[in-house]
């Protein structure tokens, strides 16, 4: 399983300070105990033979060394049948003690490499610019980041649950692991950088905070948030959500609307990018400056030029929508225009818009 699975199967995080230094609270916290039992069992098994055995103190205490680390030198005095037991005692003690050092050796091990792979995925991190911010990795994170992915997106996921970061760790996909309602895991993503942030977690008021510092931190990113309940809805647009979406409510809607409306399904889907369709839609801006042949939509010439069909252009000052617009309409840099037609058409009239632009 490789590193992904050394640092997903550890409880024990290392973090990196302010100073880039490895970090590690239980290490120092592991081993403050580990010498204290070790101290324990040095003093109790002194004291021990003393009593039982009438040992002197230096003799007591080499035989305590010796039985605890079991080096197996002779004893310095025959034992009674008590002194036997009791060294049983001092063996399992040391024996025990032996093994939580070793295994305090282990996760320290782990946190060390664990260090040095968080350094580097924050490296790729704070290089990013123009992605996207996932927060929460659950049933629905997972199909937002496929959408991601399958749109060739840049995204960073923010998630604290340990068996889903294992599996983001498995995939090497970059992520932060914590609570995404914590201001600096977010500032940690990138969303000052961002292009969009999804807040996809299943609680609410989570979805509400994590809205908040978004939109404090980035004023201008468009932001998108789940909602369990329709009544939240409200208060996410209050906080500053772009929009607003309530899984269980559309999922009910395209039930009922699969059977009563299966071809306007067929065409929503489309828009949806479902690829079981060889149709697609994409929004595509225009560039600035709008280069000559492109301030119309007689000029561009969609359907002969392309096969494309433009079904509505979005204003990019007043974000009105102008759904079947005539073909003497004026365009200007900015606009998103929503096209309909193959995909290869469509890569075609980016490249075009690309070309245009550039001359």
């Amino acid at each position: 399983m490789g590193w992904a699975a050394e640092w997903a199967t550890t409880s024990y995080n290392a973090r990196v300070s302010p100073t880039g230094n490895f970090e590690a609270a239980w290490l120092r916290r592991d081993i403050r105990r580990l010498l204290a039992m070790f101290a324990v069992l040095l003093i109790s098994g002194t004291l021990g033979y003393v009593w039982l055995e009438g040992l002197s103190l230096i003799d007591a205490l080499y035989m305590t060394f010796i039985t605890i680390t079991t080096v197996g030198f002779r004893e310095v005095a025959d034992l009674s049948p008590t002194g036997k037991v009791f060294t049983i005692g001092v063996i399992i003690a040391g024996v025990t003690a032996g093994s939580l050092a070793a295994g305090i050796l282990a996760r320290a091990v782990i946190a060390r490499h664990t260090w040095f792979v968080q350094r580097r995925m924050q490296k790729l991190i704070d290089n990013l610019s123009g992605h996207v911010v996932l927060c929460g990795y659950g049933r629905l994170g997972a199909i937002v980041r496929r959408e991601l992915e399958a749109a060739s997106q840049d995204f960073v996921i923010i998630e604290q649950d340990d068996h889903k970061v294992h599996e983001l760790l498995e995939d090497r996909t970059l992520f932060i692991q914590g609570n995404a309602t914590h201001e600096e895991n977010l500032i940690k993503a990138g969303v000052e950088r961002a292009a969009g942030v999804i807040a996809a977690v299943h609680s609410d008021a989570d979805n509400v905070f994590i809205v908040l510092s978004a939109r404090q931190l980035n004023p201008s990113c468009p932001i998108v948030s789940r909602a369990e309940d329709f009544r939240t809805a409200t208060k996410l647009r209050a906080v500053g959500a772009s929009s607003v979406v309530t899984p269980h409510s559309l999922g009910g809607k395209r039930l009922a609307q699969a059977l009563l409306r299966p071809t306007a399904v067929d065409l929503a889907d489309l828009a949806l990018g479902d690829d079981s369709h060889e149709v697609h839609f994409e929004e595509l801006p225009l560039p600035a400056p709008l280069p000559k042949g492109c301030r119309s939509l007689a000029e561009l010439q969609l359907g002969s030029h392309f096969s494309l069909i433009a079904v509505a252009v979005r204003s990019h000052d007043t974000g009105r929508l102008f759904f079947n617009p005539r073909a003497d309409r004026p365009l200007y840099p900015g606009d998103l225009l929503l096209v309909m037609g193959e995909l290869e058409n469509i890569n075609h009239f980016e490249e075009f818009l690309r070309e245009r632009k550039a001359d």
